[in-house]
């Protein structure tokens, strides 16, 4: 944040974090707990499978995914729609479905699939798991080890997929406002790619045209003993 005032200048910025929404393609967690523990296992996925698998198989295999529909689907309780709704809606919602067949149970219900990638001029490219609904774009270059030498911090792109429109936000990390901006907080599956400074991309290029400039010389110096030779 090159444009921060400098010495004890306090800048003041009230958190605008982003509610995050379920969408079709997501994959929730689903917990009821119950004195009734048979009642409690028809819906716990995570005890019912008893899968040592990791990784996205161990997410499908603990969740309930969200179809095309925005629907899930619940033993005994049939499909509820919850796609459209934050994960707090969503909890309540499945709570009041979960009442009106079995009482005295408590819902817990969170988002598996919380991972964001992050490519690019970074040293440490990938995807990587996180713990809460959100987190915001300097720790996620944190994650990924910051940003290398060549990297362009003034150009940052951001993808990220909503009912299955890709949008894309371009951010400056040099300027101080980046903190108030909505870009600033990442949701789950957002993609952070960091583009190269233009003499990143020049000085690659240059190693391809000193080649194409290299065999040509040889070239030529090879046509003109040739043609010294025939003369």
């Amino acid at each position: 944040m090159n444009d921060h005032p400098h010495g004890d200048t306090v800048m003041a910025y009230v958190q605008n974090n982003l509610n995050v929404i379920l969408q079709p393609g997501d994959v929730v967690y689903i917990r009821v707990l119950s004195i009734d523990k048979e009642t409690s296992a028809l819906f716990n996925l995570d005890v019912a499978s008893g899968s040592s698998a990791t990784g996205e198989v161990s997410t499908a295999l603990k969740g309930y995914t969200i179809d095309e529909n925005g629907l899930i689907r619940l033993p005994v309780i049939d499909t509820i729609h919850v796609a459209g709704l934050s994960i707090s809606k969503a909890e309540e919602l499945v709570q009041t479905k979960v009442d009106g067949y079995f009482k005295n149970s408590t819902v817990i219900l969170k988002l598996l699939n919380t991972k964001i990638s992050v490519l690019g001029e970074v040293n440490r490219p990938g995807t990587y798991s996180i713990l809460r609904n959100s987190i915001n774009l300097f720790e996620a270059l944190a994650l990924a080890g910051d940003i290398t030498d060549y990297g362009n911090r003034k150009s940052v792109l951001i993808v990220r997929t909503i009912n299955n429109e890709n949008i894309t936000f371009r951010v400056d990390l040099t300027k101080e406002n980046i903190i108030a901006t909505e870009q600033f907080y990442l949701l789950p599956n957002d993609i952070v790619i960091v583009e190269p400074l233009p003499l990143r991309a020049f000085r690659l290029n240059t190693s391809a045209i000193s080649l194409v400039f290299s065999g040509l010389t040889t070239l030529v110096t090879t046509l003109t003993f040739f043609n010294s030779v025939l003369k």
